[in-house]
């Protein structure tokens, strides 16, 4: 089985599983909410708890502990000119060469889509993926960094540097798929500045432009227990005319764990299934 149609099976499975923890958490919030605590209904809903904080103040945008675990779920945001926050009826301010590489990508149904051949992504395209993995925050203020792991992309993770360092030559000599990262706190707003970015990977599903040049500003804010607000500033004068914004909420999901999902680059291994007598066959 190339890593094509194993990445197309991982992305399949991945959103089955979602799907069912969907119907099943909703049944239980159904059952909870029952139609209020006045005649005929339940008991009313508890509400949620309030945003956790650290010892130092700063809001936790993970679980702090194991009463409050949980990961970050997204849906997949495909077209970013729906996504815009600013001067949404421009859409997204391609350069020719940039629009017409995005067209051909969606004209051939994302043939070479690189998350289907399991290669990490990283940006925006890792805050909201093809397969809509979930993802998690470690924040480690003794150690001033910020960990960001994420279920899919090929197990990737984010390390987010926030002792005030300045971007390295390197990171530009050397790019990488997820950059070279470093954050601040602007009240209770994680501001993430990154730049080094590959060019091996798309900006969003739908195969928007990223090239070398990119420099991504996001911004991550939890209004509330259950929600992440995403927001981000685009920066690529390689591809695109102008900066520009996008964003999205994402939704805690309480309880839940991150596990493993394994996939990778050109993989050539074959399927084993077990047969009669102990034998196994190669499809």
């Amino acid at each position: 089985m190339t890593s094509r149609y194993h990445g197309i099976g991982r992305a399949l499975t991945v959103m089955s599983v979602v799907a069912v923890v969907s119907l099943l958490t909703g049944g239980s919030v159904s059952a909870q909410r029952g139609g209020g605590a006045g005649r005929g209904g339940g008991a009313a809903a508890k509400p949620a708890p309030p945003v956790p904080r650290l010892p130092d103040g700063t809001p936790s945008l993970g679980f702090v502990d194991p009463a409050n675990k949980g990961v970050w779920r997204t849906t997949q945001h495909r077209d970013f000119a729906v996504e815009l926050i600013e001067r949404k009826e421009e859409g997204i301010p391609f350069q020719p060469w940039a629009k017409a590489l995005y067209e051909y990508r969606i004209k051939t149904e994302l043939k070479d889509d690189p998350e289907g051949f399991c290669l990490p992504t990283g940006g925006p395209s890792a805050t909201s993926n093809r397969t809509q993995a979930p993802w998690e925050f470690l924040q480690m203020p003794e150690q001033k960094r910020i960990v960001r792991i994420f279920e899919g992309q090929a197990h990737m993770w984010q390390v987010i540097y926030m002792d005030g360092r300045p971007h390295p030559q390197e990171a530009f000599d050397l790019p990488t798929w997820m950059g070279h990262a470093v954050g601040h706190w602007e009240g209770d707003t994680l501001v993430v500045d990154t730049v080094g970015f590959n060019e091996g990977h798309w900006l969003s599903v739908m195969g928007a432009i990223r090239t070398s040049q990119l420099h991504l500003v996001e911004r991550f804010t939890r209004p509330d227990y259950n929600t992440l607000r995403y927001e981000a500033t685009i920066d690529d004068p390689g591809a695109y005319t102008r900066p520009f914004k996008i964003g999205w909420n994402l939704t805690w999901g309480m309880g839940q764990e991150l596990v493993e999902n394994v996939c990778v680059e050109n993989n050539k291994y074959p399927n084993l299934y077990p047969a009669d007598e102990g034998q196994f066959i190669k499809q």
